[in-house]
Parts: C-alpha cells; sequence; structure tokens
C-alpha cells in the first residue's frame, strides 16, 4: 500500500462550493437542529383556487429577469453547474454502494443527481460528473451492479462525509461509520441505517460530451455519464411502509434533500394537492366551459 496514492482526484478544490471562509463560527450563531421536529401537513397555498387563475400569490409580477446563455464567452461549466443545483431543488441523495470485480474495494458516495425515471422496470437514473470514471462508476461498470440507500436527517454528517476523496483503495464504510447490509440479488451491501435501499442492476452507461473542453486529439472530452438501472429488490423499513408495501410514510423516512452550494433540508412541511378529475368531466363545470369558449373565440 506504500505505493498508493493519497486521495482521489480533488473536485472540491474546484467546485468551490462553501460560501463560509469560516464555517464553524457560522453554525455556532445558528439554533440547534431539533430532531423532535415531525412532517406537519398543512392546506395548500391557496385552497380555494380555480382553474384559469394562475399564480395564487403576486410576488412574481413584475420582477426583471436575466437571461443567462450557458455557452456564453467566459463562462464555466462550473458556473452553470452552481446554478443548477440551486435552482433544481430539492434534489433527492442517492447514497451509493459498490464493490470493484475482484471484491477487494468496496465504495459508498452520495450522489443527487439521482431520480426515478420508470416503474415497469422499475428504473432510477443517476449522473456521475467527470472525464474520468470516478470509484463508484469504476465498479458500476465492472460490475453491473449497486445498491442505493435513501439518505434520512439521522445519519446525514455520516452520508455527507463519504464523499471525501479517498483513494480507490481505502473504503468510506468505517470512516463514515455506517453499517453494510448484505444485499439478496446482487453483491454490494446497502446502508443498515437507512429506512429505503434498493439492489440495482446496470441497465445503461450513456457518456455525455462536453460543448467546451476537447480531448488532446480534438475530440470532445466526457463531461459525465448517465446511467440508468433497474432495481431488482426494494428493503423497506417495517415500521415505515404500510400494509400493501406500496407507500413510505415520510414521517418515518425523513428524507434530507439537496440545494444548491453546501445546503441540505428536510421535509417536515408541506400538503397534499390530489391532481385534477379527468377532463372528460371537468370540460362539462365552469369554469372550464368558460375558458374553452374564450379560447374558441380567439380562434
Amino acid at each position: 500500500m506504500s505505493e498508493a496514492p493519497i486521495e482521489a482526484y480533488d473536485k472540491e478544490a474546484l467546485v468551490q462550493r462553501n460560501p463560509h471562509a469560516d464555517f464553524p463560527a457560522i453554525e455556532a450563531t445558528r439554533p440547534n437542529y431539533d430532531p423532535a421536529t415531525v412532517w406537519n401537513p398543512t392546506k395548500t397555498p391557496k385552497p380555494s383556487w380555480k382553474p384559469g387563475e394562475g399564480a395564487s400569490m403576486n410576488g412574481w409580477y413584475g420582477k426583471p429577469m436575466v437571461a443567462i446563455d450557458p455557452h456564453q464567452p467566459g463562462r464555466t461549466s462550473n458556473q452553470n453547474y452552481k446554478l443548477m443545483i440551486s435552482t433544481t431543488v430539492p434534489r433527492p441523495i442517492a447514497l451509493v454502494s459498490t464493490i470493484s470485480a475482484d471484491g477487494k474495494r468496496q465504495n459508498l458516495a452520495p450522489y443527487s443527481y439521482f431520480n426515478n425515471v420508470a416503474s415497469d422496470p422499475p428504473m432510477y437514473s443517476i449522473s456521475f460528473a467527470g472525464k474520468e470514471a470516478n470509484d463508484s462508476l469504476t465498479n458500476l461498470l465492472e460490475t453491473g451492479e449497486l445498491c442505493i440507500s435513501i439518505v434520512s436527517d439521522w445519519f446525514l454528517e455520516a452520508a455527507n462525509f463519504t464523499s471525501v476523496n479517498t483513494p480507490p483503495h481505502l473504503s468510506e464504510w468505517p470512516l463514515a461509520g455506517l453499517h453494510p447490509l448484505k444485499s439478496s440479488k446482487v453483491r454490494p451491501p446497502h446502508v443498515a441505517e437507512s429506512a429505503f435501499s434498493m439492489e440495482c442492476k446496470l441497465h445503461s452507461a450513456t457518456p455525455l460530451f462536453s460543448k467546451t473542453k476537447l480531448n488532446d486529439d480534438g475530440t470532445p472530452e466526457r463531461a459525465n455519464t448517465l446511467v440508468l438501472v433497474e432495481a431488482v429488490m426494494f428493503h423497506a423499513r417495517e415500521d415505515a411502509i404500510d400494509r400493501k408495501r406500496e407507500t413510505v410514510d415520510i414521517k418515518v423516512l425523513r428524507p434530507v434533500w439537496r440545494g444548491g452550494g453546501i445546503t441540505y433540508g428536510t421535509c417536515f412541511g408541506g400538503w397534499e394537492t390530489p391532481r385534477p378529475d379527468s377532463f372528460r368531466v371537468l370540460r362539462e363545470t365552469h369554469p372550464i366551459k368558460d375558458i374553452l369558449q374564450t379560447v374558441e373565440l380567439l380562434e
């Protein structure tokens, strides 16, 4: 191990997402986190809203907009990254666990370029940034397997620490103090602390190429790799899922989301908003009839 690298490539030094010169001093001025806070649904912003009324609040009106060309001269991909992660919010966090083909390297890392994209078959997407494949992507491409564990507030600090740029031979599991739980259909373990995890197999991996950076041979440089993985087994904490095994209780899950910079948040405030009735029913009601008549007159 004497010739092993001390660390992996330090992406954080490039991104510089922490806006505070002395974060501990800033954090010391803030109130303590309250673990007793629970999901507390309210009414929707405007329960009396009717079709055609548009926005329920007028704070947006008259505010000037700024047009930003992502490829304008002098603008960097890092600027676009910061803009995108501060506006595509809240984003769920996938704590991804992988194992190398020889079984010698176990990796654990968080990703918020993540979402579910299909239910038949159950599919998730994850985007891995970088020209070179990182440890998670390398292991996934070698084995075709990974696990995704949803991050909750009771282990956010440990999950965040797995983002440290350790060298490939050094596992993040003991450094974070998290516990691997044996999976049933794939080799990588999932996180015991998580209330919901998915065992997944690789469906596809698609390279996404830069529009601003070139390789030495003049071809576009790979900037990201977008993967789709199929869930082959779900694991839900018994007290979190309903009897039909189809809905997880957000009060128990207590999921954590990512925002821009170093911002994280929890899901304790919200409301329930039913989807509209079928249009064949709505088209016979007011004010839908009035709106349709107005549209026909304009045509």
